[in-house]
């Protein structure tokens, strides 16, 4: 009986540890993907007009 237990333990241990990681490789991803669209452009990225290009 004991056994049981502590095998079962070990298998429910193994499997939320596995969890844990994939689910910690795909919160990576998504961070890194929010931090990519919220990186704020410098102001020639931005396509912003020029003051020359308004008189023309």
């Amino acid at each position: 009986m004991n056994l049981f237990a502590v095998s079962v333990t070990v298998v429910i241990c193994i499997a939320l540890i596995v969890f844990v990681i994939v689910r910690n490789q795909k919160d990576k991803k998504q961070f890194e993907q929010q931090l990519k669209n919220d990186y704020h452009k410098t102001k020639d990225e931005e396509d912003d007009v020029d003051a020359d290009e308004v008189l023309k």
